[in-house]
């Protein structure tokens, strides 16, 4: 039997054949933790998760584990899987400090596994006793943790209300999984350590690069009156930035160049208040390539992050010596700037999953942009608001609340109780929305039909058509190639992965600067954000805010002049399809609300007090469904990790990436890449991410059934061997999930 705790490891040996002694890894795990626990004022908790977390390995049984991985590597076989428990041990130790520091346990038991409830955490601690290992592991390390574990305090602000404590646990989790996977990693992968350890500027210096690259950008753009108001909104930006943290709405119509003034009022405000990080979260896929490659330029390829939520690779239930070995292909967001999609940052916040989770330490101290955030979906509102409370009152965030079409929230409405008080970043904002103002909408209020659509496009040389469903766009596209192919007619939609999507983009962007024929059908994947600048928009009957932004893509800079050089407006044509799709649930909802206004104010639809009053109509209506439709705050409050995690969806039917046919030669060369390696890198999964499209699990399972349509790469990694169209995508097929926050919810 194993005496001391000097002599016993807690993982094999790395490439030099060194094993890692457990102490040196408590200890290790311990600094980091508390490192990270200290950005919201905890260090000396987590120090002492970091200690409790793997005192479990000082079994005999778990020594013995250890000694067969080495000995199956040796022989090149499979390492075997634990069958021996090395949380629980940390867990009860945790529980014996007494009081709200027994919730210690809750991270402990759930740092390979996932956070579990606190009920369960309670019966496993009931039966540790009965478990192999745990009371010698206990024993053997208690004088080891003695002189660490006095003097614990738990914060007052965090335990006065059940969801605050329950985001505490969270966050805690987060800090202790990062720095275990982080020490880890140091032992076995110490070059994949080294190149975390890229020189990154800190927030000050970016700021500075930042003021002088936009100088130069502004220096060098056309004297026009959208410039003169981009430059307005963007120095009162900068005045704001000035002011204490807390809540804010960046109200910029579309084409105001909020996606850069934003950036100017994170940066500056995170320099004023000692911020890290500024996290920009997107709704749609598709415009995160461009917005990260805009920030890029201007702040440096290794000071931002563009982190999707397309592809990811699922995470081991088992505790195993080779899951650890694995490249964990997922992001602990230590990088200055992170641009990452609505749904990456909310579900990890509700997530109990150790990849999902290690990141949330790092939004402590940040500046967070909801770009978009009129597409927060309904049924979730109220428990996305109480995060983003708690992360503002007792985590150092600052939330900027940035869209064209703010819906109704503010700190006097009803459906915010408790949500702090908004401020506007841009003052008397409206008087821009006037300004910018460059299109005239006429709206249809006869049914037309796919033929009609066609031919008032086949009359203009320019045009954007935005619908609603991706079998909509492919039906009038293939109405446009009819009888023979149309070259100046294109398709955009999420049937197409990134890459392809970029390449047509540049296209049309290279037609419309040079005043060639260009005709688009589009979903709403072209709506926010995507800079297009077409003389004529049309747009099916939806959501107002959605019919606002397909507007934005007309007469974006204001340089339309008739043939007299007088400057006119832009036209957008709002039309209701005879055969027209949308997605169900709540955007059916909102198109409904939106028809009044559509008739009523056909040409004030882009006005702020229109918009305000669509949306309070919009939340009247969907609050009695439920602005907490799954009861995800009941389940926060009652500590259930685990289904919180299952209902805080905000798609709420799963879906899976597959990867696309297309470019083969490259794709090829990846996929060789990885079959070779035996993992997916972090490099390497973005790589992936610009080949996928996304469709429904039932979906996928159907179309495995059927065989020779995926092929499985690896776990978590499918290839698409059906028809990869080079001008629609995928498979017309495939029901569309979209890639919006917009279904079910």
């Amino acid at each position: 039997m194993i005496k001391g705790i000097d002599t016993l490891y807690a993982h094999t040996p790395d490439e030099d054949g060194d094993w890692q002694y457990l102490v040196d890894h408590l200890e290790a795990v311990s600094r980091k933790t508390g490192e990270f626990a200290q950005r919201f004022g905890v260090g000396n908790l987590g120090e002492a998760l970091g200690l409790l977390h793997d005192i479990g390995k000082a079994s005999d049984e778990f020594q013995d584990y250890l000694k067969r991985c080495h000995q199956a590597k040796l022989r090149g076989e499979r390492p075997p899987v634990s069958r021996t428990d090395h949380k629980m041990a940390g867990a009860v130790r945790a529980a014996e400090i007494g009081g709200r520091f027994g919730l210690l346990a809750v991270p402990i038991i759930g740092h390979h596994g996932g956070m579990p409830s606190h009920s369960d955490a309670g019966l496993c601690i009931a039966d540790a006793g009965e478990k192999a290992g745990v009371t010698p592991a206990l024993e053997r390390t208690s004088e080891f943790l003695s002189k660490y574990l006095e003097h614990l305090e738990f914060p007052r602000q965090f335990v006065t209300e059940n969801r605050s404590c329950e985001m505490f646990l969270r966050m805690l989790y987060s800090c202790l999984v990062d720095a275990d996977f982080l020490d880890t990693e140091s032992h076995w992968k110490p070059e994949k350590s080294r190149a975390r350890e890229t020189e990154q500027k800190k927030i000050d210096a970016l700021w500075q690069m930042f003021q002088e690259k936009r100088s130069t950008m502004f220096a060098d753009a056309p004297d026009s009156s959208v410039n003169r108001m981009r430059d307005e909104i963007y120095r009162a930006c900068l005045e704001s930035a000035a002011l204490p943290q807390g809540v804010f709405r960046l109200t910029v119509p579309t084409g105001g160049g909020k996606t850069l003034s934003g950036m100017a009022f994170a940066l500056k405000h995170a320099v004023k208040h000692n911020l890290r990080h500024v996290i920009v979260a997107i709704p749609y896929t598709s415009i995160i390539d461009q917005n990260a490659k805009e920030y890029r330029e201007i702040l440096g390829e290794e000071n931002v992050l563009e982190h999707h939520s397309a592809l990811e690779v699922p995470e081991s239930k088992e505790y195993s010596e080779e899951y650890l070995r694995m490249e964990l292909a997922a992001e602990n967001w230590d990088v200055p700037v992170v641009v990452t999609t609505t749904v990456q940052l909310f579900e990890s916040l509700f997530s109990n999953r150790p990849a999902k989770c290690r990141k949330l330490h790092n939004l402590a101290g940040s500046v967070i942009i909801l770009d978009e955030v009129q597409t927060l979906p309904l049924g979730m509102v109220q428990p996305i608001l109480d995060v983003l409370k708690e992360l503002v009152q007792n985590y150092r965030v600052t939330v900027v609340l940035s869209t064209a079409t703010q819906p109704a929230f503010s700190g006097s409405s009803p459906y915010l109780e408790g949500f702090p008080e908004c401020t506007e970043i841009v003052p008397e904002a409206d008087c821009y929305f006037d300004a910018l103002k460059r299109v005239d909408y006429r709206v249809e209020h006869d049914p037309w039909s796919w033929e009609r659509v066609a031919e008032e496009m086949r009359g203009r040389d320019q045009v954007l058509c935005v619908l609603n469903s991706r079998k909509d766009a492919v039906e009038l596209f293939k109405l446009l190639n009819q009888p023979v192919e149309d070259p100046d007619v294109f398709h955009l939609s999420t049937l197409m992965c990134p890459a392809h999507r970029k390449e047509v983009l540049d296209e049309i962007r290279r037609r419309l600067d040079n005043k060639l024929a260009c005709r688009v059908i589009s979903t709403q994947v072209v709506e926010c954000g995507v800079n297009l600048d077409f003389p004529c928009v049309m747009r099916a009957v939806g959501p107002l805010d959605r019919i606002v932004q397909a507007a934005g893509r007309c007469n974006r800079e204001g340089e339309m002049k008739d043939s007299l050089g007088k400057p006119i407006f832009g036209e957008v044509i709002v039309f209701q399809p005879e055969e027209g799709r949308a997605p169900r649930g709540n955007y059916e909802m909102e198109m409904q609300v939106a028809e009044t206004y559509i008739a009523e104010h056909q040409s004030r639809l882009a006005d702020p007090d229109i918009v305000e009053r669509y949306f309070t109509e919009v939340y009247q209506t969907a609050r009695r469904k439920g602005l907490d439709r799954y009861g995800i705050n009941r389940l926060r409050e009652d500590g259930e990790f685990p289904k919180v995690a299952e209902d805080a969806k905000l798609i709420k039917e799963d879906t899976v990436a597959l990867i696309a046919r297309y470019d083969p030669a490259a794709l090829k060369r990846l996929l060789d890449e990885i079959r070779y390696t035996g993992h997916l890198s972090r490099e390497k999964l973005r790589r992936l991410q610009q080949y996928t499209v996304n469709v429904y699990r039932r979906d996928y399972l159907r179309y495995l059934s059927d065989g020779g349509l995926i092929e499985e790469v690896m776990k978590g990694v499918n290839i698409w061997k059906g028809q990869y169209d080079e001008k629609i995508g995928m498979s017309e097929g495939l029901p569309d999930p979209c890639d919006l926050i917009v279904a079910g919810n």
